[in-house]
């Protein structure tokens, strides 16, 4: 039983995500509701398998593991440059009441990252820039094995009348 205890801790602190850099207020509040609707599904899930653990030795019967589909994802934004970048996600995917699952305002420093959960799957469209850049855009489909991605933009070259 111990063991199982442990496990279990190891699973939410491993699927932990902050929202330290986004500083959208809708953006934050989708990111805790989604993250505790994954949390949910994730102890309906250990307990439904305990159960069933401790029936089937119980009963001699054969143990039936069962595990929800997979519905959201951890990501990790990297800021690879030497300045700030201002990030917004978005998709085409609703949350909740015609609520896009848009991660708005992402202001990430120099060589920090950001950890944060998506639906899955779904593609974004990250656009992001430093405040002496253009902004760049980065597809991402959250069905892909990737789960890191280092963004650094091209540097900006003023055009001659901008001199």
């Amino acid at each position: 039983m111990k063991i199982l205890l442990v496990l279990t801790v190891i699973c939410f602190i491993g699927g932990c995500s902050n929202t330290r850099y986004i500083t959208d207020r809708k953006s934050v509040e989708i990111q805790h509701q989604m993250h505790f609707h994954r949390s949910k599904v994730k102890a309906g899930d250990i307990l439904l398998n305990t159960a069933s653990l401790i029936l089937s030795l119980t009963f001699g019967t054969e143990l039936q593991v069962s595990a929800s589909e997979k519905s959201f994802k951890h990501i990790i934004l990297e800021n690879a440059s030497q300045d700030s970048l201002t990030i917004n996600m978005v998709t085409d995917i609703e949350w909740k009441e015609s609520v896009y699952c848009d991660i708005m305002g992402i202001v990430l420093p120099p060589k920090k990252s950001q950890k944060m959960i998506v639906p899955y799957p779904a593609a974004y469209n990250v656009y992001f820039r430093t405040p002496y850049s253009e902004e760049e855009m980065l597809s991402i489909r959250t069905d892909e094995k990737h789960r890191n991605y280092k963004l650094k933009p091209k540097e900006y070259v003023p055009h001659e009348e901008e001199k």
